[in-house]
């Protein structure tokens, strides 16, 4: 069994945890990847968040200047808006 890696809880604005380069290799981990946090039995439990490809090349025009937007005006990514988005929607139940 692999030993399990200490890691200190850092914070910048949200909390994160920040591996080396050979951590990540290690655990297979990309960079920017996004958990769910959960503690179980004392230690906490990173879930990685399932990854979706969207093909916005036909979408309307609205929708894409709408994500623009959004993404100005929080100085975002449009990726984060997108996340954003998804996450509100499943918490509400519209998915």
């Amino acid at each position: 069994m692999k030993q399990p890696i200490a890691k200190t809880v850092l914070k910048k604005e949200d909390y994160y945890i920040q591996f080396t380069d050979e951590e990540l290799t290690e655990l297979n981990i990309e960079k920017g990847q996004k958990f769910t946090c959960d503690i179980e039995d004392g230690a906490l439990k990173l879930t990685p968040y399932a990854k979706i490809e969207l093909e916005i090349s036909d979408w309307p025009r609205e929708a894409l200047e709408f994500l623009i937007q959004e993404s100005c005006e929080k100085d975002i990514s449009v990726n984060d808006v997108l996340c954003d988005l998804l996450e509100s929607s499943i918490k509400n139940g519209n998915v």
